[in-house]
């Protein structure tokens, strides 16, 4: 089993000039936890609701005008440079292990010509296994 055979194809994604407020509301709006960091389809970072939690927490206590200007900072300020990756090609368990080793929700998936094709998650890999688990009652 590949990656491609279970990623989410095309995956909502930002800009790096997109702001940590545009980021956090389309992952509240489309239920995600990470968005990729996109630049002319190239991936250049990825941002999870525990960077924007993380960095707004520091924010949260403070004046509501240092909040709204938390929430202008770019992406670019807080995701994650140069994220771990695999090919849409890459054995679906090495995936798997990945994303348990290091803890993380999701990998961007990322085609040497394409770019940034989609991203496998945990999510993901527990629909497979849930229609999997179906498919064998049935």
């Amino acid at each position: 089993m590949k990656v491609f055979d279970v990623m989410s194809k095309d995956p909502l994604t930002v800009s790096p000039s997109d702001t940590v407020g545009q980021a956090e509301e389309l992952m509240y709006e489309n239920h995600y936890r990470q968005l990729p960091v996109v630049e002319n389809k190239q991936l250049i970072g990825i941002v999870t609701d525990r960077d924007i939690r993380s960095f707004l927490a520091q924010s949260s206590l403070l004046k509501p005008e240092e909040r709204a200007r938390a929430l202008k900072a770019k992406v670019t300020d807080i995701m994650t440079a140069k994220p771990l990756t695999v090919s849409p090609e890459d054995d679906l368990r090495e995936a798997v292990e990945l994303l348990i080793e290091e803890k993380i929700g999701g990998i961007p998936v990322v085609d040497e010509t394409e770019g940034l094709v989609g991203i496998v998650t945990y999510v993901d890999v527990l629909r497979f296994l849930l229609d999997r688990l179906e498919n064998e009652q049935a």
